[in-house]
C-alpha cells in the first residue's frame, strides 16, 4: 500500500498542477485573447494526452478479466474519445479557422459519455452495499437540478442556430446529468469516509467537468465564451483530477502485486 509520505507528495503535486495550469491560462488571457486561444488549444494536447496514456497503462495492468479489468478498458475508450475530440477542436480552430461547434469533435465528446458512465458503475460496484436508495434519489435530484437550467440556457442561447445544432447542444446537458449521478454518489461515499481522496478523484474529475460544461453553456448565451476563457481552467482541471486518480490506482495496483509476489516467494 502507499505510504503516508507518498500520499502527501501526490496531493502536493496535484495542487501544484492545478495552480500552475490555472495561472498559465490567466497569464495567457492577460497577454491577449489571441494568445489565450492558441495557448489553451495546445495545452489541451499534453494534459488529456497524459490521462490517455495512464488509462492505457492501467487497462493493460488490470487485464481483460473481472470488473476492474472491464472498468479500465471502457475508461481507456472514454479517454481516447475525449483526447481525439480535443485534437479535432484544435485543428478546426487553429488550422481551418472554423467555429469548432458543431464539428467532428462533438461525435467523440458524446461517444465518451456512455463509456465513462459504464466505468463509473463498475468502479462503484464494490460499494454497492453502501449505496442506499436515498443516496440514489439524492444524486438523481442533483442531476435534475443541474439539467433544468442547463437545458434552458442551451435552448435559449440557440435561437439563431439550425435545428441540428440545437439538438446537438441539448445532448450535452442530458449526458452531463447522467454521469453526474455516479459522481455525486462517489463524493458522498468520500465525505462519509468510505474512500480516500485520491481514489475519489476519478469521480471528482467528471464532477468538475459538469461544472465547466454548465459554465460553458451559460457564457455562450451572450457569445462571450471562447477558447482560453477562464472556464477552460475547469476543463483542464477535470483532466488533471482524472489523470491523478488513474496514477494513484496504478500505484495501488503495483503495491498489491508486489505484496502478492512477496507472499509467493515466501512459500
Amino acid at each position: 500500500m502507499q505510504t503516508r509520505l507518498e500520499k502527501i507528495l501526490s496531493q502536493r503535486f496535484l495542487l501544484f498542477s492545478l495552480v500552475s495550469t490555472g495561472l498559465a491560462i490567466v497569464i495567457a488571457e492577460y497577454i491577449g485573447k489571441e494568445t489565450a486561444i492558441v495557448f489553451t488549444n495546445w495545452i489541451f494536447v499534453p494534459i488529456p494526452g497524459a490521462m490517455l496514456v495512464l488509462a492505457i497503462i492501467s487497462a493493460k495492468k488490470h487485464g481483460k478479466t473481472g470488473d476492474h479489468g472491464k472498468a479500465w478498458i471502457v475508461f481507456a475508450v472514454f479517454a481516447a474519445s475525449w483526447f481525439i475530440a480535443e485534437q479535432v477542436w484544435l485543428v478546426e480552430e487553429l488550422f481551418y479557422h472554423q467555429k469548432p461547434f458543431p464539428s467532428g469533435a462533438d461525435f467523440f465528446y458524446i461517444a465518451g459519455y456512455p463509456a465513462y458512465f459504464i466505468f463509473a458503475m463498475l468502479y462503484l460496484k464494490p460499494f454497492k452495499n453502501m449505496i442506499t436508495k436515498k443516496l440514489i434519489v439524492f444524486a438523481s435530484l442533483v442531476a435534475v437540478a443541474v439539467l433544468i437550467p442547463s437545458m434552458y440556457w442551451t435552448l435559449e442561447g440557440s435561437t439563431d442556430e439550425d435545428q441540428f445544432s440545437i439538438i446537438l447542444g441539448a445532448i450535452y446537458p442530458v449526458c452531463d446529468s447522467i454521469v453526474l449521478i455516479p459522481a455525486v454518489i462517489g463524493m458522498r461515499l468520500f465525505f462519509g469516509g468510505q474512500v480516500n481522496f485520491l481514489w475519489a478523484l476519478m469521480l471528482v474529475g467528471i464532477l468538475v467537468e459538469v461544472i465547466a460544461d454548465t459554465g460553458f453553456q451559460y457564457f455562450s448565451l451572450d457569445n462571450s465564451m471562447y477558447t482560453g476563457h477562464p472556464v477552460d481552467i475547469l476543463f483542464l482541471w477535470s483532466y488533471i483530477f482524472l489523470a491523478f486518480g488513474i496514477y494513484d490506482n496504478i500505484k495501488v495496483f503495483n503495491s498489491k502485486m508486489n505484496a502478492y509476489k512477496n507472499k509467493e516467494e515466501l512459500r
